[in-house]
Formats: structure tokens, C-alpha cells, sequence
């Protein structure tokens, strides 16, 4: 490298010829080519940093996010699992008392303690049993028949029951009325719970409860045998109408 003005021989390094004391130029390019490479070097870095900040903030977040979903997943399995294990466990338990289950139900059948038989299911739990689904059409009709039962003290008492309207009551009464009637018709694809002796001790329930409407709700047996076939709202007019209340 020479100087410029005197053809002298220089170092990148010198800031002046020390022949003539002129400034090298060569140096102060140099420094300005050094100063924006660093500028540019820093720049660079700076950008690197903050994106790999970001790509590691991300990263974490996902991976925070995908944690949580992993545990809901198999909190989730656990659960569904633990539902299944408590089924088969009952229905384990049912089968070893199987025997004593099916005396018990055929015993309230007989003597149509159909209140008596509706709490024996329930409370036991024999609706997770296919070994007894023979009883739940008997059952749930009684179930039924212990609603509207339940429903229609509630109505008559209605002063000692002022959490629930009249409305509400006979609302809930019709549902359950037409409940009933539904369950008395035969389902094909459940043969057994309408045997001949299913079928009479429904036919039994159905006068008893027949009985109740006409002697409690006050409905005229003409009007109890339209019900089946009837929606809730129609029947819930002809209870509303025959206990009074509804009436302008």
C-alpha cells in the first residue's frame, strides 16, 4: 500500500505517511469498511437473538400447551375408564347375587307391590344387568306410577309445597302419565319384559293407576281412556281441568 501523495510504502495500520505526514486514506476507508461491518455485525446478531427468542418462546409455549392437552387427554381416558371399571364391577356383583335379585323381583311382581319392586331396581342398581332387563319396562312403569303418585299429594298439599306451582305439578304429572302409556306398548325388540306374566302385572298396574286418576285428579274415566296416544300438553289440560285448576 502507498501513499497517495508521495508514493511512500504504508501499513493498514498507519494513520499518516511518515515521509510526507499526509493522512493515509487507505487506513481511514479501511476503518469506515471495519466500523460498518461491525455495525452490520451487531445487527445481524441482534436479529438472530431476538428471532431465536421468539422461536424458543414459542417452542415452550406449545410445548406448555400440548402438556395440557396431554394430561386433559388422559385425565379424560381415566375418567372414561374408571366409568367402565364401575360398571363391571356392578354388574359383577349383580350376577354373583343374581339368584336372590330375580326371587326378590318375581316375589314384589307377584304381589304387585309395584312401589315396592320400582325401589328394589333402583336401588340396587339392576338396570346395569342384561341378565334382568326382562323387569324394566314393569319397573320403569312403576317408577311412573310412583311420580305421578308423588306429584299429585304435592298437588292436592299445594299450600305445604309453594316452591312449585300448580302449573309445574300437573305438567310434571302429564309427562309422567305419558310415560306410562308408552311403556305399555310392545317393543319387538324386547320380547321378554312383555311374557305373559309381565304383560298381566302391567295390565294390573295400569287399572290401579287408572284408579288413582279418577278417585285423586278427579278425571272421568272417559277422558283416562283417550290418554294413551295423547301428547303431555292435552293430557295436562284434562288433569288441570278436572282438579280445577287452569280455569278462567
Amino acid at each position: 500500500m502507498k501513499c497517495i501523495y508521495c508514493g511512500s510504502n504504508l501499513n493498514i495500520d498507519d494513520k499518516f505517511c511518515s515521509f510526507c505526514g499526509k493522512e493515509n486514506v487507505h487506513a481511514q476507508q479501511h476503518r469506515k469498511d471495519m466500523e460498518h461491518y461491525r455495525n452490520d455485525y451487531y445487527r445481524t446478531k441482534r436479529v438472530v437473538f431476538e428471532k431465536s427468542g421468539r422461536t424458543v418462546s414459542m417452542i415452550a409455549k406449545l410445548s406448555v400447551i400440548a402438556g395440557l392437552v396431554l394430561v386433559s387427554l388422559l385425565l379424560l381416558i381415566g375418567a372414561a375408564n374408571s366409568y367402565k371399571i364401575t360398571d363391571w364391577i356392578r354388574r359383577f356383583e349383580i350376577k354373583m347375587d343374581l339368584d336372590t335379585h330375580v326371587r326378590k323381583l318375581d316375589r314384589l311382581e307377584a304381589d304387585r307391590d309395584f312401589f315396592g319392586l320400582t325401589s328394589y331396581y333402583e336401588t340396587n342398581e339392576l338396570y346395569y344387568s342384561q341378565d334382568l332387563r326382562e323387569y324394566r319396562a314393569i319397573s320403569y312403569m312403576s317408577s311412573d306410577y310412583l311420580h305421578i303418585y308423588d306429584y299429585t299429594f304435592r298437588l292436592l298439599n299445594h299450600e305445604k309445597y309453594t316452591y312449585t306451582s300448580p302449573e309445574e305439578l300437573t305438567e310434571d304429572i302429564s309427562y309422567y302419565i305419558e310415560s306410562f302409556y308408552n311403556r305399555l306398548e310392545y317393543n319387538e325388540y324386547m320380547p321378554e319384559q312383555y311374557s305373559k306374566i309381565h304383560m298381566a302385572a302391567m295390565e294390573d298396574l295400569r287399572m290401579e293407576l287408572e284408579t288413582f286418576i279418577h278417585v285423586y285428579l278427579k278425571a272421568p274415566k272417559e277422558d283416562i281412556e283417550t290418554f294413551k296416544g295423547l301428547s303431555p300438553g292435552k293430557i295436562q289440560l284434562i288433569v288441570e281441568r278436572s282438579v280445577g285448576y287452569g280455569e278462567d
